[in-house]
């Protein structure tokens, strides 16, 4: 089959991508192709084989995007990319793929559901013709076009070494604004993200009303607990004042296996903060 394409020269091109260094010329594309008018559109980048943190953490801010109406740009990789894909998708979001192969080519294999969803729902580009393989080289040409339609790129999850590091370092090459989500000092899937922040060519992301704020696009809060697990909301019922774990653990019975994830959960969204002295405050 032949695949729809549009050129640097077509109305529906996107400013942003013009203004690159090496825009590509043409893009073939599968599905909505609308997506490419919103404004609100920011990359998620990270590892191939991200630690239970680095999921959550993505987990969490992508659905914070998509109530926020942001359209996730990424790359359609094993890892953090297929899980911004994924989340967005499952929380009625806006997401753009951007592969590094011909449109006929899906790469990675076990992401054949996730592309069928991508092409009913979402937005698949490429600039390769049909039947070129992901060969190496595609990757990092691949990553200055998911740069170049953000605004901003959030680096989830990275060694110190990795694709990710690329985009970030485009998108600093574009002027565009970059984001790492601090990790644990001793993971090296969090040492690239942690160098970013040390050497100040990353802001520190550590929920998405950071970056709302930044650009200062507004959010509709639902006024339901839909949102919550069961246990989220037993710790925002206990925190009508600012409490340490062996409060909330006490309050809410909830296994202290489990709890501190909850607390991740909902300090990434936005709604609790940690503070000094190990206590949580409620920030809704």
């Amino acid at each position: 089959m032949k695949y729809n394409y549009f050129t640097i020269e077509d109305d529906i091109y996107p400013q942003c991508l013009k203004e690159i260094s090496n825009p590509p010329v043409k893009l073939y594309y599968i599905g909505n192709l609308d997506l490419l008018k919103e404004e609100r559109l920011i990359a998620v980048v990270g590892t191939r084989n991200p630690s239970s943190y680095g999921k959550l953490c993505c987990e969490c801010m992508v659905k914070k995007m998509s109530e926020a109406n942001i359209t996730v740009v990424s790359g359609f990789a094993k890892g953090i990319d297929s899980i911004a894909h994924k989340s967005s998708l499952l929380t009625n979001g806006k997401t753009i793929a951007v592969i590094a192969s011909g449109l006929d080519i899906i790469y990675p294999a076990s992401n054949l559901s996730l592309y069928r969803e991508m092409e009913e729902k979402g937005l698949i580009l490429s600039e390769y013709e049909e039947g070129v393989r992901p060969f190496k080289g595609n990757f990092p040409q691949r990553n200055r076009i998911i740069a170049g339609l953000s605004k901003g790129t959030i680096v989830v999850e990275s060694k110190n070494r990795g694709g990710s590091l690329i985009t970030a370092d485009l998108a600093l090459e574009f002027n565009r604004d970059v984001y790492a989500v601090p990790g644990d000092i001793f993971s090296e899937y969090s040492r690239g993200c942690n160098n970013l922040i040390r050497d100040s060519k990353a802001k520190s992301l550590s929920n998405i009303n950071e970056l709302l704020e930044d650009y200062s696009w507004e959010i509709v809060e639902k006024n339901d607990n839909t949102k919550y697990t069961k246990n989220q909301i037993l710790i925002l019922n206990s925190l009508t004042s600012e409490k340490n774990l062996d409060n909330i653990l006490t309050e809410t019975k909830i296994e202290e296996t489990e709890i501190l994830a909850e607390l991740m959960a909902l300090e990434i969204m936005g709604v609790i903060k940690s503070i000094a002295g190990g206590r949580y405050k409620k920030i809704l």
